[in-house]
């Protein structure tokens, strides 16, 4: 009877620690293998010149996005100034990403709606993997950025863009160029593209193909 009591005890005292520590764990933000797919896009909230012009022209908190290549522990494909377009390690991504108040990365996950596959995308950056970084923005050459490469990646089966160009503005709320972009096309020896088609992660994620998938890293 004794020796039952003791065995009830210990098993009473292992469900215990278990319980603690799955508490810890979902205190902690942490979230199942499965919580993201291949293709999931991962919206970001950077910090720099660029970004805070980006954000700023085009209205909203993004100014850059990839996409997931694997699961949980995969990477994403994403188009970067410094190495143009290349798949990064998916902690990689968050741990360069802004933070929030309580330190966690400031990463929006999107997903495509039901009935739509996004391996073809994965495949298509796969064939993409080098190419520069288009420093320029404007369409219809070898180089891309960041929201240009889920562009040119997503597409239908007749091979359309399953997203929709938009005339791009690098004005700010006054209506007049932001300083950082007249200052940046000067340094190309080029006209501010303003109105050329493009698009650009704000807009992006505001697109009716998308849901936004709830995440707490």
């Amino acid at each position: 009877m004794a020796a039952f009591f003791v065995s009830g005890m210990r098993r009473s005292i292992l469900i215990a620690l278990v319980l603690t520590f799955l508490a810890v764990l979902a205190a902690a933000g942490l979230h199942r293998p499965c919580a993201l797919r291949p293709g999931d896009l991962l919206f970001q909230v950077s910090e720099g010149g660029m970004s805070e012009a980006i954000e700023t022209a085009t209205s909203g908190d993004y100014s850059h996005v990839g996409f997931l290549d694997g699961s949980w522990t995969g990477h994403v494909w994403e188009a970067v100034p410094d190495q143009g377009v290349v798949r990064t390690p998916l902690r990689k991504f968050l741990r360069e990403s802004a933070k929030d108040s309580e330190g966690r990365p400031m990463v929006t996950v999107y997903r495509l709606r039901s009935g739509l596959d996004a391996r073809d995308a994965v495949r298509r950056a796969r064939a993409l993997s080098g190419r520069p970084y288009d420093f320029a923005f404007m369409p219809g050459d070898s180089t891309l950025y960041c929201s240009e490469l889920v562009y040119e990646c997503f597409r239908d089966s007749a091979g359309e863009p399953l997203f929709s160009s938009i005339p791009m503005t690098f004005k700010g709320p006054d209506g007049e160029i932001l300083p950082y972009w007249t200052k940046h096309y000067e340094t190309m020896g080029l006209p501010v593209p303003e109105g050329a088609p493009g698009t650009n992660p704000n807009d992006l994620s505001r697109d009716p193909l998308l849901e936004r998938v709830p995440m707490r890293w």
